[in-house]
């Protein structure tokens, strides 16, 4: 069965609010959270805070392409991009027990080096057209199905996700559906996560 992987975002989780925010979202079961923050200087007490509160509902927070900031604050992991650096160089800096999911886009032999390299999970986007980030490249269903059959790791996907084309994402069977204003819009955390649940719950 697919799980929710929630991400933060500066505009729709403000540093005077996203402590609550991503309390409400752990209160709804989530138990895999990114903190994704573009912001020049990072707020190291406030992210330590998000860490621990994961912890507190045995759920794991990735921070999103700052590998150093995930060592020195202790989370439970890193997401990386192409331009983060290779996944065997972060996993020794990391170590073993580390969660390390890298971004694939729509290419498969990276996705397959990446496996090779170490990674937890690695994620295939845009799956659809994301107002977070209009410009990226679309990923084929189908690839993601092909990664499937080639890789034996996790399989998260992520773009533009939302209640409406949930049917069509969870057809793909994934490991992990990122999402980031589905999150958090139209409604309440609480109401849009339940919306969600109850769509995923007719595919178990």
């Amino acid at each position: 069965m697919s799980e929710i992987y929630a991400l933060s975002d500066d505009a729709l989780t403000p540093p005077q609010t996203i402590f609550s925010q991503i309390d409400e979202i752990l209160r709804c079961g989530v138990k895999l959270v990114q903190y994704r923050s573009k912001l020049a200087v990072r707020d190291e007490a406030l992210i330590r805070s998000l860490i621990g509160l994961c912890e507190d509902y045995g759920a794991k927070l990735i921070i999103n392409d700052d590998t150093t900031l995930a060592k020195k604050l202790g989370a439970h992991g890193v997401h990386i991009g192409k331009d983060d650096g290779e996944t065997a160089q972060v996993r020794e800096f990391l170590g073993a027990d580390k969660i390390i999911g890298v971004s694939c886009y729509a290419d498969l032999a990276r996705a397959q080096k990446a496996e090779a390299q170490g990674a937890s999970y690695v994620a295939f986007g845009s799956l659809r057209r994301s107002k977070t980030k209009p410009d990226a490249p679309l990923c084929p269903d189908a690839l993601v199905q092909e990664a499937q059959k080639s890789l034996n790791l996790p399989i998260a996907v992520i773009g533009g996700i939302n209640l409406e084309n949930l049917d069509e994402i969870l057809a793909i069977k994934p490991d992990y559906i990122a999402m980031v204003e589905a999150i958090y819009r139209p409604a309440s955390i609480t109401q849009n996560l339940a919306n969600l649940k109850e769509k995923m719950d007719e595919y178990i």
